[in-house]
């Protein structure tokens, strides 16, 4: 099946709403409600916007498994990229996975991000006034958008949410693995093995919980990134799709120049606040401040084998050769496998696969498959 009808078929199948339900003969769809244990102590009032906490507390997250009738002994968790509204984009790029591994593969949200975000936020109408609004009062900005206003916002004057996001997504997903090691998710077998595929910020996310390790969790994890993986000085984040200008100059600047985060008030579960600390030294070390390099080296020593990557030449947002970059330095005369592609069509970071364009299908198709064949066999 073409990218395209496959997108189009699942798209229109696709729903958070039912808890169980066939994606096709081979295929299930699996929806689980989740509560999230982290909050933050923070004052948002000066952003013109819903804060979207309710949203992002409580939410609902999907697992496509191949039909079985016995439990599973291995996952795979989906990390998504920055400022995305919708899991339409990585529908495929799951259904694949799953088709190729024949292991289930959970599409977990990012904090404030999908459907962790209100449906405000994804308003052309509502969110094209703030882009009018900055273009007027900052004239200098660029990528303004509709799409990006409602990130740019609260990036522009909170930058610390980014960090502060990534630090509740991680203690989320800590909070997911050890219910689905533990056997408390009905098709899944105690001690479960869990791997990544992640994409774009998401792969900086993996590498968190990589090195850091909480609570002996994903000690022989593997992870593939896809258009990811760099350090966080090496990302352009300023995209008509993702953030403006302005926003991303203050994100860079914050995160890179004023690093000291632990005094905010994090409000997490005693049992795991203790796992904070080792998560926000992963965290630095993977921001690419020089200071946290030998840490990041050394931990690397132990994810070598367990780490695979592909970038592409043509992408401006996380560039393959940056991703080449942070993985480049050679460890016990072993490299890490960090793949750079260039298709043969107009593609971009944002849109890898541009399924809509007709005339492109076979060849969208085509590269899509390369992608994904590498990805299974390394997570197979």
């Amino acid at each position: 099946m073409l990218l395209h009808d496959l997108s189009k078929y699942l798209s229109d199948r696709f729903t958070l709403e039912d808890s169980c339900y066939a994606l096709d003969d081979r295929t299930l769809c699996h929806t689980f409600d989740f509560l999230s244990d982290v909050s933050f102590g923070l004052d948002d009032n000066d952003i013109p916007l819903d804060s979207g906490e309710r949203e992002n507390q409580c939410f609902r997250y999907a697992t496509f498994a191949p039909r079985q009738n016995k439990k599973f002994s291995k996952a795979i968790v989906l990390l998504h990229g920055l400022n995305e509204r919708s899991w339409e984009k990585y529908l495929p790029w799951a259904y694949q996975l799953v088709m190729q591994t024949q292991k289930p593969v959970i599409l977990f949200p990012i904090a404030h991000h999908i459907n962790r975000s209100p449906q405000t936020w994804r308003s052309p109408r509502l969110m094209d006034q703030h882009s009018i609004f900055r273009k007027t009062t900052i004239p200098s900005i660029e990528n303004s958008s509709f799409a990006n206003a409602a990130l740019s916002l609260r990036m522009d004057r909170h930058p610390e949410y980014f960090a502060l996001s990534g630090i509740q997504t991680y203690f989320d997903i800590v909070k997911l693995a050890s219910a689905i090691k533990a056997g408390h998710l009905e098709f899944f077998q105690n001690d479960c093995h869990i791997d990544f595929f992640a994409y774009s910020i998401g792969a900086l996310l993996t590498e968190t919980l990589l090195i850091s390790n909480p609570a002996q969790l994903f000690s022989g994890s593997r992870a593939f990134f896809f258009c990811g993986g760099s350090t966080f000085d090496k990302i352009n984040g300023c995209s008509r799709s993702i953030m403006d200008s302005q926003a991303f100059a203050s994100l860079r600047n914050h995160t890179l120049n004023h690093p000291a985060l632990l005094d905010k008030k994090i409000k997490i579960p005693e049992q795991q606040a203790r796992l904070l600390i080792d998560g926000w030294q992963a965290f630095l070390a993977m921001s690419g401040i020089k200071k946290y390099v030998t840490h990041r080296e050394n931990a690397f020593k132990c994810l070598i084998n367990r780490i695979k990557a592909i970038g592409l030449k043509g992408d401006f947002i996380v560039p393959g050769h940056a991703i080449k970059d942070t993985f480049g330095k050679m460890f016990d005369n072993r490299r890490f496998e960090v793949d750079i592609m260039d298709f043969p069509f107009e593609y971009s970071h944002e849109v890898p696969f541009p399924v809509h364009n007709q005339r492109l299908n076979d060849m969208v198709t085509q590269s899509f498959l390369m992608v994904f064949n590498q990805a299974a066999q390394f997570l197979s």
